[in-house]
């Protein structure tokens, strides 16, 4: 199976530095809600979404203000709180300061045998 990958370019009006606040600040732009402790490598990440659905991930890089890695977990979890499998992935974000402020580079990478032996 090959890797697939999705990936997106934002440009944010603002400094690398402020861009950043907003980044991690997953809830005004990605989800419903993110719950962490905290942004370092091997810090856990819950994400929710409004139907009721979350899933988890694992920070792997991180280099304020400029890159953010995480790792999402093989399993999303229902309304119910019943697992559903999910292809592993690997998320990465990259802020680079550009003339308009900073460009947001996002790149999603499906890993080789996501599925295999994936269970909650």
């Amino acid at each position: 199976m090959r890797a697939m990958h999705i990936e997106k370019h934002v440009v944010l009006a603002a400094a690398p530095a402020e861009a950043w606040a907003v980044v991690v600040d997953f809830a005004s732009w990605f989800c419903h809600a993110a719950d962490m402790s905290a942004i370092k490598p091997g810090a856990r990440i819950q994400f929710s979404w409004e139907d009721g659905t979350t899933r988890a991930a694992v920070f792997e890089d991180v280099d304020v203000p400029r890159f953010l890695a995480f790792r999402w977990l093989p399993f999303a979890r229902d309304e119910h709180g019943d697992p559903i499998p999910r292809p592993q992935a690997r998320v990465e974000i990259t802020l680079t300061a550009v003339d308009e402020g900073s460009e947001m580079h996002v790149v999603e990478r499906r890993l080789d045998g996501a599925l295999a032996g994936a269970s909650a």
